[in-house]
């Protein structure tokens, strides 16, 4: 299988910059990589041939000089079938260049995978004090493991990463509770370990949901008014 090399990956990215959406997504996103400007879709849709194309072992080792080539390598890992004593290095490798909340959302929600494996990282990941490995593990959760009540209480009970990027994550895996999971969401919802910033940022992405009745965003707004 032939290897990608960077010279490919500048190629795609001045084949397919856009400096005006660039600008528009700089407004969204408070990462330090510059940004060309790509549309999450062409990077997707570009990562499935290069995944499938080519040999990336390479690509791996890269510097990273760009946003749109960080979110590549995060995008290809979620099409790759790699034995996990190569996804996770990897996988790990990938975390520690995020620095912003879309690099680590997109591949994240991907990732469809329920097994034990995937499991026990996810809360490992949750409990790291890095910020991005515990947003990591919270919407690793809320994408694969929603339905597993031990691990959702776990990860907030073991979580020691701080911010308004970790609190956001933990607002959104509550608010796919409340459309998935409504017994767990209303206990988050009414524990003293979620801290009340949380619970006001989870009542608004309740709010704004689509999936949750009338009857049920009353009924959650007025668990904030009991507490």
């Amino acid at each position: 299988m032939k290897m990608y090399k960077l010279e490919e990956l500048k190629e795609f990215i001045n084949a397919n910059s856009d400096s005006k959406y660039g600008k528009f997504h700089s407004k969204l996103t408070k990462s330090n990589y510059p940004i060309n400007g790509i549309p999450i879709p062409v990077l997707r849709k570009y990562a499935k041939t290069i995944a499938k194309e080519y040999d990336l072992s390479e690509f791996y080792s890269y510097e990273p000089y760009c946003y749109e080539q960080v979110m590549l390598k995060g995008l290809t890992l979620t099409q790759l079938k790699l034995s996990d004593d190569k996804f996770f290095p990897l996988l790990e490798s990938y975390i520690k260049e995020i620095d912003d909340w879309a690099l680590t959302d997109v591949p994240c929600s991907n990732i469809k995978r329920k097994d034990d494996a995937y499991l026990q990282k996810v809360r490992q990941y949750a409990a790291s004090e890095d910020v991005w490995f515990a947003r990591w593990g919270i919407v690793a959760v809320m994408c694969n493991f929603y339905d597993d009540e031990k691990t959702v209480n776990y990860i907030v009970d073991n979580l020691t990463a701080e911010g308004y990027y970790v609190d956001m994550a933990l607002a959104w895996l509550i608010q796919v509770l409340a459309v998935k999971n409504m017994s767990v969401a209303e206990q988050l919802m009414r524990s003293d370990k979620i801290t009340s910033v949380v619970k006001k940022f989870a009542e608004r992405k309740i709010k704004d949901s689509f999936r949750i009745s009338k009857e049920d965003k009353a009924r959650f707004c007025q668990i904030l008014k009991e507490k």
